[in-house]
């Protein structure tokens, strides 16, 4: 499975990131939205696990670019630390499912475990 991992906060991105790799995943990981918007126009992901609040593009923003360019529908993860009408949007936007911080790991793994996921890498 390839998923592109938005997240800002160092700490938080390098334990998704080891734990996905863990899982067998092909992770690639951005701080930035504008970045994950240009890696997502280049390459397929089946998977977008994002942060809403990054510092230099809202989180809903950056879901309907990344699904606008989508070559194939690309599901999309949002965690966040946000309330409403944040995950509102996030929803609105697209967004598959959407966890608050504190999220317990294994949420997020049985949501990507799910049938269809793993077929799709």
């Amino acid at each position: 499975m390839r998923i592109l991992l938005v997240e800002d906060a160092p700490d938080i991105r390098d334990v998704f990131t080891a734990l996905l790799r863990v899982e067998g995943a092909e992770v690639t990981a951005t701080g930035s939205g504008r970045e994950a918007a240009e890696l997502a126009a280049r390459r397929d992901f089946d998977v977008v696990l994002s942060d809403l609040g990054l510092p230099d593009l809202p989180g809903d923003v950056l879901i309907r670019q990344i699904l606008a360019t989508a070559r194939r529908r690309t599901r999309v993860v949002v965690v966040t630390g946000y309330g409403e009408p944040y995950l509102t949007r996030a929803r609105q936007a697209g967004a598959d499912v959407v966890f608050t911080k504190p999220v317990e790991w294994m949420s997020i793994l049985h949501w990507l475990e799910r049938p269809g996921l793993a077929a799709s890498a």
